[in-house]
């Protein structure tokens, strides 16, 4: 089958260290035609490793935008340029893969949305979250009751934000040190954060949540703490602490209790999920694959473009995920109960699921370090 002729737009991080990796696996479903980078040398250095002529390689997305044979885009620029550059794409008439979160504020997100739904073309929100083995894992047990009902669970995270940025991470980055969109680290990070948990347990019902003020300058609070609460009466804890530091192991990660056990993930890259059961039965460890979700949203898009396939990370959703991190953090300015709208935005398992979940490949298991 013809491969997909896509243009990169933004060569930082995210395209060094998640997508062009990712690409580089799916060769066979896709052929980078152009490169597209404020930074003239970087783009063109680029298109010179990728095997492209220099005049493949733009300043501006919309000369690149221009480009004869390209016929999809992959946009990786900063938060505060997801809405210009995705809307210029979408008018253009190209395919779309965009980074989360959709856009800087929810009004801009939902002018997406509306310009998808005038377009003719694919458009697929890189929320890896929703493509990431472990959950595609955590969702089928839930779905197929190994826990019982689903009633309560914690969902912790801890960062060491200048930490990162000083040992070379994600939060090197000027426009993350300094942001110029609403919530900070609290948008970029937390909105994956937001995103798992609709993903497991759909559209939430409610929000109250706090936080403690920060003069910080890549958020306005160093630590929040929500209680949320969804369908079917399953309620949680969702904390974030951007200035810290886990010490202690196991890390408390993400524990779902339910009425005939508890699933555990400690962290994203431990490799294993950990069942455990209230009736005595031997605890599971379900091995998986870490950091897949870049590989398997462009999978995704790709059989969207080509075979008509259903994208699992649409931008109605993302505009749900974009909502809810916006919901929380005016629980807190407000000191209030929050009760957000619902986005119907159905949730299924992955098709990848069945290709991952392998139950019983562990008894007894150690928590992987």
């Amino acid at each position: 089958m013809e491969r997909v002729k896509l243009g990169i737009l933004g060569l930082g991080l995210a395209w060094e260290r998640l997508h062009g990796p990712a690409l580089a696996r799916l060769q066979d479903k896709f052929e980078i035609v152009a490169v597209c980078d404020i930074d003239t040398e970087k783009a063109q250095s680029v298109a010179a490793f990728l095997n492209l002529p220099p005049d493949a390689a733009y300043s501006t997305h919309h000369r690149m935008l221009s480009h004869p044979n390209m016929e999809a885009v992959a946009s990786l620029v900063p938060i505060g340029e997801n809405f210009e550059c995705a809307a210029a794409v979408i008018k253009s008439g190209k395919h779309l893969i965009t980074e989360k979160p959709l856009a800087h504020t929810p009004e801009a997100a939902r002018e997406l949305v509306k310009l998808k739904d005038r377009a003719k073309t694919k458009m697929l929100v890189a929320e890896n979250i929703r493509y990431e083995e472990e959950n595609a894992i955590i969702k089928s047990l839930i779905s197929d009751g190994h826990i019982g009902n689903p009633v309560y669970f914690i969902d912790n995270h801890v960062v060491e934000f200048k930490k990162e940025a000083e040992t070379g991470g994600f939060a090197q980055t000027d426009w993350r040190q300094h942001p110029n969109f609403s919530g900070g680290v609290i948008l970029d990070s937390g909105v994956h954060h937001v995103a798992r948990m609709r993903y497991l347990f759909g559209d939430a019902l409610s929000i109250s949540a706090h936080g403690r003020s920060s003069s910080i300058e890549f958020s306005p609070y160093s630590c929040i703490n929500a209680l949320f609460t969804f369908d079917d009466g399953i309620a949680g804890h969702y904390s974030f602490f951007m200035t810290g530091k886990e010490t202690q192991a196991p890390f408390v990660g993400l524990r779902i209790f339910g009425t005939q056990g508890e699933i555990f993930l400690e962290e994203r890259e431990c490799g294993f999920v950990n069942v455990s059961y209230r009736d005595g039965r031997p605890s599971e460890a379900i091995r998986y694959n870490p950091s897949q979700g870049y590989y398997h949203e462009f999978e995704d898009f790709y059989t969207a473009i080509r075979l008509g396939g259903r994208i699992d990370s649409t931008p109605e959703k993302a505009l749900g995920d974009l909502e809810t991190i916006f919901n929380l953090m005016e629980s807190i300015k407000l000191n209030q109960v929050v009760k957000p709208t619902k986005n119907r935005s159905f949730e299924r398992i992955p098709p990848h699921v069945s290709q991952v979940y392998m139950p019983r490949v562990a008894q007894n298991p150690v928590v992987s370090r």
